[in-house]
């Protein structure tokens, strides 16, 4: 197994990840009917064991994950990823770019099957016919009609997308993996009083004819200094995640909105309300040191859903796919494992 290792990835990430992701990764645009555009990435693997679907977190897009893509790519797997709408290169939704919005989170899980079906699927075909008429092995002929697996790989509010992606089309996915899954959050404030200022926020915008503002004590993308975070561990992982978006300012995202938790607070409920409904094999992995997301929570989930297995990391913060490499390794392994299991 071929993981990128801390000691090597400060050289490596500039002189080999960066340019790969780059010049090897397919890269375009969807228009969606509403007029949305959303960026996407596609690692093509002509011997591919599955193609890997990601979902990403809030804050987070494609070129947080070069490094993760590349790993997956070099142990064998095609990788699909795109970045939420009013995240990463896809449209901001709002005269604020760093304002964090999004009306109904099913929106996002819209926008993801329509990622699929209109992108994904359409470049798989296009590239396994075109293998079928370049060989003359009949054997090869006949395995090249059923394309590899789709699997999913999500982390954090791309859980929670995911989640509710798997539960309306089943189909999509032969497997699905949750990290530091957000199926419910450790708010700033006691939970009651949150709710009811989120509440009382997206009632009050409305009211003055604004679509969206600020969570109370949020403001515009601001990196954090190392020895804050709750991200991650791993200084180097972090110190490359800060570098990249200020490399491209127009990567960075802001706080979270009233209108943002609202719907989010919506999702989590109706995932927690209804997770006995999944039956899709999946795993879930989560980390024994996060102030993020609620472990309680992941766990209620876990117990209901129907067919999952689930690992917890002690120690590790939220960014399990960015920790220390005695995190980051187990992990991956531990991903990579379970899709290549029948």
């Amino acid at each position: 197994m071929q993981l990128t290792k801390e000691t090597e990835l400060p050289e490596k990430f500039d002189s080999v990840i960066k340019p790969w992701f780059k010049t090897k990764m397919r890269s375009g645009f969807w228009t969606l009917a509403d007029g949305t555009s959303l960026h996407y990435r596609y690692a093509h693997h002509s011997a591919a064991k599955s193609i890997i679907v990601i979902s990403s977190g809030r804050v987070e897009c494609a070129a947080k994950y070069a490094e993760i893509i590349y790993d997956l790519h070099q142990n064998g797997h095609s990788v699909f990823i795109h970045d939420h709408r009013g995240q990463g290169l896809s449209t901001r939704l709002d005269e604020n770019p760093h304002w964090g919005y999004v009306e109904d989170f099913n929106q996002y899980v819209s926008d993801f099957g329509s990622m699929i079906d209109d992108v994904l699927l359409p470049m798989l075909n296009e590239n396994y016919v075109e293998a079928e008429h370049n060989t003359t092995n009949s054997d090869a002929l006949m395995l090249n009609h059923a394309l590899p697996p789709l699997h999913l790989l999500c982390h954090s509010m791309g859980s929670a997308i995911g989640v509710l992606l798997v539960k309306a089309r089943p189909e999509l996915f032969a497997k699905a993996v949750f990290c530091s899954p957000m199926f419910g959050i450790t708010p700033p404030l006691p939970p009651w009083m949150a709710n009811f200022l989120v509440r009382l926020g997206v009632r009050f915008n409305k009211l003055r004819g604004k679509r969206t503002s600020y969570f109370f004590g949020q403001i515009d993308y601001s990196p954090t200094a190392f020895y804050k975070n709750r991200l991650m561990s791993s200084k180097v992982r972090y110190e490359i995640f800060r570098k990249t978006y200020a490399q491209q300012p127009e990567l960075q995202l802001g706080g979270v909105t009233y209108e943002w938790l609202n719907a989010s607070l919506i999702a989590m409920k109706e995932i927690r309300q209804q997770a006995s409904q999944i039956a899709q094999p999946c795993l879930v992995i989560y980390s024994g040191a996060d102030t993020v997301v609620a472990n309680e929570d992941i766990e209620q989930v876990i117990g209901d859903f129907k067919n999952c297995e689930s690992t917890l990391i002690p120690e590790a913060l939220h960014e399990l796919l960015f920790e220390k490499d005695k995190f980051r390794v187990p992990v991956l392994k531990k991903i990579l494992s379970y899709f290549s299991t029948p």
